[in-house]
């Protein structure tokens, strides 16, 4: 049986090339998740945390910046999604893979529709808003 997997498509781009780029990132860091034998499982997993944490700060602070209204909604999924993962790393750590197992199953299915939602509206927002991330080049 093959390992499942989770690639970067282009319909999962907004035209904001640092988010494109952090987006393209998790969808990696995801899929080599997906099949990764448990021993290295927490590992990939930290990883992934540290990815994340760092992928929803920025976008906390483009929401911010760009006076986005749902921001307390988006920052709120923000705020769930990563707390679980990092319960499911501690139990990983503890020798517990299966939560993590899980939880990475169901991330390709809660990013696509996370990305077609909450994403989109941000990164329309700050297209219509001139936030400096939009344009070509610059990391915001």
């Amino acid at each position: 049986m093959q390992a499942p997997s989770y690639t970067w498509d282009e319909h999962l781009a907004k035209g904001i090339a640092p988010m494109d780029a952090t987006h393209k990132e998790f969808v990696e860091l995801v899929d080599g998740l997906l099949g990764c034998p448990d021993a290295e499982l927490a590992e990939r997993l930290q990883a992934l945390v540290d990815h994340t944490r760092e992928h929803f700060d920025r976008e906390d602070r483009w929401m911010a910046e760009s006076g986005f209204p749902p921001i307390a909604i988006h920052q709120g999924e923000h705020q769930r999604v990563l707390a679980a993962m990092e319960q499911v790393l501690e139990r990983a750590r503890a020798g517990d893979p299966a939560p993590a197992r899980a939880l990475v199953s169901q991330l390709p299915t809660w990013f696509e529709q996370h990305s077609a939602t909450m994403d989109n509206a941000l990164a329309m927002h700050m297209q219509r808003t001139g936030h400096p991330a939009t344009r070509t080049g610059e990391a915001g």
